[in-house]
Order: structure tokens, then C-alpha cells, then sequence
């Protein structure tokens, strides 16, 4: 009795496992382009972490001996173009340990210099003199006429002009 030869019949398994391989392996390169491509561009899920870092940070930065801008963005999670927005003044290939940098509150701004209150003249009715000058506008008599030297005190007319500040 002669035997049949043997024949292997393929598995379903088999058969779909080479056909899914190739196609497995393209989505997973296309994946891995995917997550190298937006790490480059910045739009990685840790460049959104280092902005929630940011929100945390305290609002400035005391530069220690040979920090620089770039030093300071690494640590800090900022890039160097927020750094040199947020401190416009500082000057990037200058930085002095010591100096602070502003790292997210905008400084506040300077204070207005408030115009001292009051006319600066005092146009002269009739019968006022330089002391009833002085007692309107609380300014000492003396001041009065270092102001206005070329005043004379009993020669007041209605109309004269007194310097009353600088």
C-alpha cells in the first residue's frame, strides 16, 4: 500500500498574519514619521507641557554668572523669542548676573510723573497784595518773591502776572 504524499493545506491564520505584516509595518513608520515630524514643528505633546510649566514659574528670573538666553529658556520651558518679548529692554548678548528677567507678569509701568497741583500764574486783582496772594494759595511769602523777582511787592497792579511755582 502506497501512501498519499503529504500535502500541507495552509492555515487561515497564516495566510491573513501575510497579508496584515506588510501593512502593520507602513503604519507604524508612518506613526513614527507622525510623532518626529510634529516634535520638529513643535507641536509635541511635551512642548504643551512645557507651556503648562510656564503658567508655574515664578515671574522672574535672576541671571546667575554665565546664564544666557538659551540656558535660561531650557530651564525655564520659555523659548528664547518669548524671553526677548517679554524683556525688551535686556539686552540678550549682555546679560548681567544680577539682572532680573521678567518671565511672564508684564512689568508694571513706570508711574506718570503728577503735575504738581494748582495754576502755575496768579493773575492780580485790584487790591490784593503779595501777602494775600501767599494766603490763597498756601505759599510762603518768601517763595512768592524768589519766583517773581522782577516784582515789586508794593508796586502790585491788577492784571500783573505772579509765578506762583517753577
Amino acid at each position: 500500500m502506497q501512501r498519499a504524499p503529504f500535502v500541507r493545506r495552509p492555515r487561515p491564520g497564516r495566510f491573513i498574519a501575510r497579508l496584515l505584516a506588510p501593512l502593520i509595518f507602513i503604519a507604524i513608520a508612518v506613526a513614527v514619521a507622525l510623532i518626529v515630524s510634529s516634535a520638529i514643528s513643535g507641536r509635541h505633546p511635551a512642548s504643551h507641557r512645557s507651556q503648562a510649566v510656564a503658567r508655574r514659574l515664578p515671574p522672574y528670573w535672576t541671571v546667575r554668572p554665565d546664564d544666557t538666553l538659551g540656558d535660561i529658556s531650557a530651564k525655564t520651558g520659555l523659548s528664547v523669542a518669548q524671553l526677548e518679548a517679554y524683556n525688551p529692554a535686556v539686552n540678550p548678548f549682555a546679560l548681567s548676573p544680577g539682572e532680573r528677567l521678567n518671565l511672564w507678569a508684564h512689568p508694571p509701568q513706570p508711574a506718570k510723573p503728577k503735575s504738581k497741583p494748582g495754576p502755575m500764574f496768579w493773575t492780580v486783582k485790584s487790591g490784593e497784595s503779595f501777602g494775600s496772594i501767599a494766603a490763597s494759595t498756601r505759599i510762603d511769602i518768601t517763595t512768592l518773591e524768589q519766583l517773581n523777582p522782577n516784582l515789586k511787592p508794593s508796586s502790585l497792579q491788577p492784571g500783573d502776572r505772579v509765578r506762583l511755582r517753577h
